[in-house]
């Protein structure tokens, strides 16, 4: 991540603390989340819910979260991402976008 990123655009914490919460194990984001006001955590599970590449960490996030915190934040999204948190694996086994790049053979320019 570089200063200044528009992916950083409008994160609630500081681009360090992402930074370090990206390379925590999803039981160690919890416990450090849980010290959050619970308006910043539900932020931050929203903002990491919609970037695919952090989606994992949103669900980890935002299962710290009160369903109130999630829908004031993001509406309906919000009450998804609620529901969704209950349960990240099978969330995460259904999400099309990750999905379709597991399970595919890699493409080669190899001429045979």
């Amino acid at each position: 991540m570089t200063k200044g990123s528009t992916d950083m655009e409008g994160c609630p914490v500081p681009e360090e603390v992402l930074g370090q919460l990206i390379h925590e194990t999803l039981s160690s984001v919890a416990e450090k989340t849980r010290e959050m006001p619970e308006h910043q955590r539900s932020r931050l599970a929203v903002f990491c819910y919609r970037r695919s590449h952090l989606r994992r960490l949103g669900l980890a996030v935002a299962a710290n979260c009160s369903r109130h915190g999630l829908v004031e934040e993001a509406g309906h999204a919000g009450e998804v991402l609620y529901q969704q948190a209950a349960n990240p694996e099978r969330t995460l086994a259904s999400d099309t976008y990750l999905g379709s790049r597991h399970g595919k053979k890699p493409v080669s320019l190899r001429r045979v």
